[in-house]
């Protein structure tokens, strides 16, 4: 149960703010209407003082009273919330009122007058500076209580929704690199997989592998400092990885690349491309006798960078959501898109059984490339 002490010093600094604030202004416009009418200067004393008061007894109400109430339904919090202030405002009231009677003129409310009428008379002149007056007397606690609700209040809205945003950003770069850092160990043990099948084979073709595997090694320490890289840095570290399958499939595995110049220079999320040319490798083209190819197609659509892995393999034949769901590689570019761009640039995946699969991705390019926080 929330109490005074259970306040950050910073928000009942805010509050107390924001309340003596309206009271100081509230005072002031009272307090100089009635100095205007008893030509005095007292009642604004006494005004401002009273605004003061009450401006304590709403500030316990803030920090000490409500955050009891935060736990009931909104209806019931709300009601609870008027009865209390209604009744603590009262008695403030009472107090007040009673108390200054008594230190002034000995008597409390309700005891009766014992004194004589009182006249006043207002001049004419002030009459006639009356709207003048009526005028000037709202500018100074009005445009007070602007500026002071307005850095107390609203400010601190917007400081917080800042700091969300700000949170929810750090938390979208975290999920993107525990994304990426997954796909790693998941991709070297293919390829290392693949390397042990033919030692014993061809040590030769072995050997050349082992070459590629190091340059996939370089590109994979490399992107740890880089969260995008061009299209062309993917088909590079894409065609590493093709060379080492090409030299365990032999004949049963064709590529073809149909990329146009002028996406090559694109901007895509490291790591990207591999995962869907692993997984038309191992899933489609291994799977069937024969073999078949991969394909990669690459070309600027718009404002999207349109990149299309195909294969000529089994196809799915449990249907994507379960390929999704089985699928590491596959899963991690879907969640990463995602996460980057929004459900709208999930990739498309389209398969027959029997014939293969094709799988559609599109990376927006240059002010929407990624998110703010993401780019090294």
């Amino acid at each position: 149960m929330a109490t005074l002490r259970d306040q950050p010093a910073s928000r009942l600094r805010s509050q107390a703010k924001l309340i003596f604030g309206a009271a100081l202004a509230t005072g002031l416009q009272v307090g100089g209407v009635q100095c205007i009418m008893v030509q005095r200067w007292s009642p604004l004393v006494s005004s401002l003082i009273g605004a003061g008061v009450y401006a304590v007894a709403t500030l316990l109400l803030w920090v000490w009273v409500f955050p009891r109430f935060a736990r009931a339904p909104r209806g019931r919090a709300a009601a609870l919330q008027i009865v209390v202030s209604l009744l603590a405002i009262t008695a403030t009231s009472f107090l007040l009122v009673n108390g200054t009677l008594l230190v002034t003129q000995g008597r409390w409310m309700l005891s009766g007058y014992s004194g004589g009428d009182v006249n006043v008379v207002v001049p004419a002149d002030w009459i006639a500076k009356l709207p003048v007056l009526y005028f000037a007397f709202p500018i100074v606690p009005v445009g007070l209580l602007a500026v002071v609700g307005f850095n107390q209040s609203w400010w601190q809205i917007f400081l917080l929704e800042k700091r969300e945003l700000q949170a929810r950003e750090m938390a979208s770069v975290a999920q993107l690199e525990a994304l990426r850092a997954r796909i790693n160990p998941h991709f070297l043990f293919n390829s290392l997989n693949s390397i042990a099948q033919l030692i014993s084979t061809d040590p030769v073709r072995a050997e050349a592998c082992v070459e590629r595997l190091a340059e996939i090694f370089r590109y994979l320490l490399q992107s740890d400092n880089r969260s995008f890289v061009t299209l062309q840095d993917e088909l590079d570290i894409a065609d590493a990885y093709l060379d080492i399958e090409r030299a365990r499939f032999g004949d049963r595995l064709a590529v073809d690349f149909v990329v146009e110049d002028g996406a090559l220079h694109g901007t895509v999320p490291t790591l990207i491309l591999q995962p869907l040319v692993e997984n038309a490798v191992r899933h489609g083209v291994s799977q069937k006798v024969g073999g078949g190819t991969v394909s990669i197609e690459a070309a600027l659509e718009g404002t999207d960078l349109r990149v299309v892995v195909r294969d000529t393999g089994v196809g799915m034949a449990t249907g994507v959501d379960a390929a999704l769901s089985a699928g590491v590689g596959l899963r991690n570019v879907h969640d990463r898109l995602v996460q980057l761009y929004g459900a709208e640039y999930a990739p498309r995946i389209d398969s027959q059984p029997g014939q293969g699969t094709s799988i559609v991705v599109r990376v927006p390019q240059g002010g929407h490339a990624a998110p703010a926080g993401t780019v090294h």
